[in-house]
């Protein structure tokens, strides 16, 4: 039998629907992409669904997304730290002075610093996970550290308070076990993060954000040491001279 006298056995209906499966397969493969999500489903996924949201990142990965996300927790953390500053009132009334007029600069160089830090330390990240056996990409790795850095938005209701309840014991324990919080809800998600963009286990993944950690403090040790050992017979010198 011919594919007309098929065609014509099954009839039109049958036929044009096997024509639109394909259409449907591709549209369900769209619908699995980040890029249809809008920024506030994003965001509300990766705090409270990180593993689905971060898996979905290994597909399409949002990056503009979420270099919007990372530039709106630099300009808020930079508003905060510049608007509501330390406290010097204790030291001298021209230092005070001159930290206030620094304020907005040393805002603008935290914020390129932030963006600096950010591509750098995906570049760590990403290589470590590659020697590790990851398989995801660094643009990946780079979309995950954006969206888990949201958790540091919410230090910043906190920190307000304790400057409103200035030499407050209960506001700066606040702060500080809500900045604690942070960090740790930092951590997790960018171990899940790590482990779905690069396909391998929890284990690893902790491993590809510890280890640069653990590399960086021993070069920071072994340094303080050689220059306390480089400076010593000087210093000893000097003393001796008194």
């Amino acid at each position: 039998m011919s594919d007309i006298d098929q065609n014509n056995q099954f009839g039109p209906d049958v036929v044009a629907q096997e024509a639109l499966e394909p259409a449907k397969v591709a549209g369900a493969k769209d619908d699995n992409r980040t890029g249809r999500a809008g920024l506030a489903e994003l965001i509300y996924g990766v705090l409270f669904t990180p593993r689905v949201t971060f898996r979905k990142f290994t597909e399409d990965p949002p990056l503009f997304q979420g270099f919007v996300v990372f530039l709106l927790v630099v300009i808020l953390t930079s508003l905060m730290n510049t608007l509501v500053p330390p406290d010097f009132s204790k030291g001298s009334a021209e230092l005070a002075g001159a930290l206030a007029k620094t304020r907005p600069y040393i805002g603008i160089i935290g914020a390129l610093l932030a963006f600096i830090g950010w591509f750098m330390q995906a570049g760590v990240f990403h290589l470590f996970a590659e020697l590790l056996g990851g398989r995801g990409r660094a643009v990946g790795v780079l979309t995950v550290l954006a969206f888990a850095d949201i958790p540091r938005v919410l230090v910043i209701p906190f920190q307000v308070i304790s400057v409103i309840l200035v030499d407050s014991l209960f506001g700066r324990f606040l702060t500080v076990a809500v900045s604690l919080l942070a960090f740790i809800w930092w951590a997790v998600l960018l171990v899940i993060g790590l482990r779905e963009i690069q396909g391998f286990s929890t284990g690893r993944a902790v491993a590809a954000l510890l280890i640069p950690f653990g590399i960086l403090g021993l070069v920071i040790i072994v340094l303080t040491a050689a220059i306390v050992g480089f400076i010593a017979p000087f210093m000893g010198g000097a003393y001796q001279g008194f």
